[in-house]
């Protein structure tokens, strides 16, 4: 494969836009080349499949969520675990922006649907499953490294920082993946009332 970062990247944009439009099981790379406005061959020069094009969006994906908090030394703990909470469930256009320039829908509209389709997928694919196994350890261990920078700073009461980021996780998933699949408009609201009560009662001022 060729090495040319600005194009690997024009490819991820329409590949995630393709994504949001057609779905998985429907999308195909000439989908992806019309919406790239290339002829579909060139992204063969860049990646192997389809699968190996979103494997590597989801790598990119999550690098912009994590953002190197894993080596982030916390002023306010408590605060950056809310931050970072809020910008996965409310992403912000520019961080939209850097996977598919030019959003055709809402920028938490589309990374909603990213997260429904790829890990949907992940039930009968083990590649997919390895890599959204990862995803799920990056961010699990990054709202627990805040939970134990919030316990030193005595922020928060001496709880099990793994553990309860686990609780925060799958909420965080199941208010994501029930905004994509149902028509509960509050869903995203209700998960962050979940998570405020699971902070409120590990603080220390509760």
């Amino acid at each position: 494969m060729s090495g040319h970062p600005e194009t690997e990247q024009r490819i991820r944009e329409a590949a995630f836009r393709a994504l949001v439009e057609y779905g998985y099981a429907d999308l195909s790379i000439k989908d992806i080349g019309e919406e790239l406005g290339q002829n579909p061959s060139l992204i063969y020069h860049y990646f192997d499949s389809k699968d190996d094009l979103l494997l590597s969006m989801l790598d990119v994906f999550v690098d912009i969520f994590v953002d190197g908090q894993a080596e982030r030394e916390f002023d306010d703990p408590e605060a950056a675990l809310r931050a970072f909470v809020g910008q996965i469930l409310h992403p912000e256009p520019e961080q939209g922006e850097q996977i598919m320039a030019g959003p055709p829908v809402v920028t938490e509209t589309a990374t909603s649907r990213l997260f429904v389709e790829l890990w949907g997928h992940a039930t009968w694919d083990s590649e997919f499953r390895e890599k959204t196994t990862s995803v799920e350890e990056r961010l699990r261990a990054t709202i627990a490294r805040q939970i134990r920078a919030g316990i030193e700073r005595d922020q928060f009461r001496q709880v099990d920082p793994e553990l309860t980021a686990d609780h925060i996780l799958f909420l965080v998933k199941q208010g994501i993946h029930t905004h994509t699949t149902t028509n509960r408009d509050d869903a995203i609201d209700r998960t962050e009332t979940l998570v405020d009560e699971i902070l409120e009662d590990i603080s220390r001022e509760t």
